[in-house]
């Protein structure tokens, strides 16, 4: 009878196994916001908690994590203390646990304390390379059920395809257009077009958290931080003769509003 045994993996080797890209088919999106007539969204890549629980599971069996929760005024702040492989990092993740409508009314979030959670949850498992790659995944305008508050079918598949070829590549729309291309203006200047990198996705910093114009595709104005009145637009075209805007975002969990806004939320991906 021989005996084996079995060399523990170097903490590096962790590390590259947990960096590695999650299965397309385990990857949905959420829209970022939505073009004027509803008909398009930008998509953003998020991967449930669970799945990422299944890879720690798979490569680090030992991983915990701890949580620890504060509240700060209308908010609820969570810190998640992630072990893998002997090694312990520390990401926050925080919540509205209320939020105002447009007409004035509040909203309770009934769940802002699991969404702060799995925020943290994801930032911490991103501080090891898990999930990280999401960060760059490019955002494209794909097409949009406003009824269903989703994307279509057709767009899921063409997006997910995008991950595994790094090519954007959606089917023509019921207008011969292809989804995500300006329509309507003879405008041949898309988001694509403004904002990619040949294949129709927007890539980059600017992409990743400026948008482009939901009318025209061009470059935006970002008031985030120097508009006076909370609710002004996020957004505006730079273009003198676009009246493009994005509005700001609804605080709740609840599927994005059909109105051209920025979403954010525990579904983003970190």
């Amino acid at each position: 009878m021989s005996n084996t045994t079995t060399t523990p993996k170097t903490f590096d080797a962790v590390l590259a196994e947990l960096a590695q890209p999650f299965d397309p088919e385990a990857v949905e999106f959420k829209a970022g916001a939505t073009t004027q007539d509803k008909a398009r969204a930008l998509a953003l890549a998020y991967v449930d908690s669970r799945v990422y629980q299944v890879r720690l599971d798979a490569v680090a069996p030992d991983w915990r994590n701890e949580y620890t929760r504060e509240y700060a005024g209308d908010r609820v702040i969570v810190t998640c203390a992630l072990t893998v492989a002997g090694v312990t990092r520390q990401a926050i993740g925080e919540s509205l646990q209320a939020s105002a409508r447009h007409d004035g009314s509040t909203v309770v979030e009934e769940n802002a304390a699991t969404s702060a959670e799995a925020q943290a949850f994801k930032r911490a498992c991103s501080a090891f390379g898990l999930g990280r790659y999401l960060y760059s995944v490019p955002q494209v305008w794909a097409e949009y059920d406003a009824q269903r508050r989703q994307f279509t079918p057709a767009a899921v598949l063409a997006l997910r395809e995008m991950l595994r070829t790094g090519k954007y590549e959606p089917a023509a729309n019921h207008n011969g257009n292809p989804q995500g291309a300006s329509s309507g203006n003879g405008n041949a200047n898309s988001a694509a077009a403004q904002h990619s990198n040949g294949n129709g996705a927007a890539t980059g910093e600017a992409a990743a958290d400026t948008p482009a114009c939901p009318k025209c595709g061009g470059a935006m104005w970002d008031n985030r931080a120097s508009k006076k009145n909370p609710r002004a637009p996020d957004f505006k075209c730079k273009k003198a003769d676009c009246d493009g805007v994005i509005w700001p975002a609804k605080q709740s969990t609840a599927a994005p509003a059909a109105s051209p806004q920025t979403v954010s939320g525990s579904a983003v991906p970190f």
